[in-house]
């Protein structure tokens, strides 16, 4: 029985080592089978944006001054009609955004949900007013930093120009009283790096 007992220990042992030995012997197959090779001195550079404005196609700037928008009718007739021109001097496509990046003077306290900035696009090809598009003061107060999107054009493609045509309006409840003014309102336009191939 004791000779018996040895000899399960002593095929048990061996069969350790055979294992032991197998995955040895794998381990060492599997490094000498390896092989590698590498890309070397990569890089990393951006694409470069630019996007400057002018009032009238010449002179272009990283701001300009703004208008004075007057003869606004609360409810029905929005103010006279003025323009700007983006040209995105980058090498790649920009989406459009807007917002407001200062705090309006408002000493007639009117509801600046009811105040909107309407930006039409104008082809220079067909010299013809595309689909306006009505934001309102508040909301580009609340989307300073990020801006809201601009619907056209989408994106704006490099080395190319898109002109706007801008006004005010306000609904008929944005105020009480006998008038109303608001000022330093400064319009931020942003171009978000965008790419136009999938």
């Amino acid at each position: 029985m004791f000779r018996q007992s040895q000899k399960i220990k002593g095929y048990k042992k061996s069969a350790a080592t055979l294992a032991a030995l197998i995955l040895l012997v794998g381990g060492v197959a599997f490094a000498l089978l390896q092989s590698q090779t590498k890309l070397t001195g990569n890089s990393i550079s951006t694409v470069s944006t630019g996007l400057l404005i002018s009032q009238n196609d010449s002179n272009y700037g990283p701001t300009t001054a703004g208008y004075n928008f007057s003869g606004v009718i609360p409810g029905a007739q929005p103010s006279q009609t003025e323009h700007f021109v983006l040209k995105n001097t980058g090498s790649t496509a920009l989406a459009l955004k807007l917002g407001v990046t200062s705090m309006p003077a408002n000493p007639s306290n009117i509801d600046l949900n009811k105040v909107h900035v309407i930006l039409t696009p104008y082809s220079t090809t067909t010299f013809m007013p595309g689909t306006p598009q009505s934001f309102s003061l508040q909301s580009l107060m609340d989307s300073a930093d990020s801006g809201v999107a601009i619907d056209y054009p989408d994106p704006l493609a490099a080395s190319t120009k898109e002109e706007f045509n801008i006004q005010m309006s306000m609904d008929a409840d944005a105020v009480s009283g006998s008038s109303a003014s608001l000022s330093n309102i400064d319009l931020g336009l942003i171009g978000v790096a965008t790419s136009t191939t999938p």
